[in-house]
């Protein structure tokens, strides 16, 4: 299974398998799953980083949306420079919940074919997209109760 997920919507996925969670952290089932998704771009290559997700990654994450595997997507920029850490573009997705991680992976190629017929034009694009991003992460979150 951790094979078919990892190419999930481009996105490196193993270092979310990776890391054992501590005792007690998991969600209960069923419960949305939030993960920050981080980007440090080659210089000089925002915009063409971002007019390239715009283009080739975001339709796909409005149809996953739509049909409910995703909750919401959200993309920051810094407003600050900072030193540490360094990135340029942060996604943050809730999905519905873990299952919906395996779903996405499941509907993904049937989505892309019915969004980009030139599939050889979205798949070039996206390549690009990862030569110019040098640094990527994944942060998945776990909601700690204040109460």
């Amino acid at each position: 299974m951790m094979n078919r997920i990892l190419p999930l919507l481009g996105l490196p996925f193993a270092a979310l398998f990776a890391v054992a969670p501590s005792p007690g952290a998991d969600p209960p089932a069923g419960a949305p799953v939030t993960i920050e998704y981080y980007y440090k771009l080659a210089p000089g290559t925002t915009q063409e980083w971002l007019a390239l997700y715009k283009k080739n990654h975001n339709p796909i994450l409005k149809q996953l949306m739509k049909e409910g595997v995703l909750k919401s997507e959200k993309l920051y920029e810094r407003r600050f420079h900072a030193a540490s850490p360094a990135w340029d573009y942060k996604v943050v997705m809730v999905w519905r919940d873990w299952s919906a991680l395996e779903q996405a992976h499941q509907q993904e190629p049937e989505i892309i074919r019915s969004l980009y017929p030139n599939k050889d034009d979205h798949d070039r694009e996206e390549r690009r997209r990862w030569e110019i991003t040098e640094q990527h992460w994944d942060d998945v979150l776990n909601e700690v109760p204040l109460d």
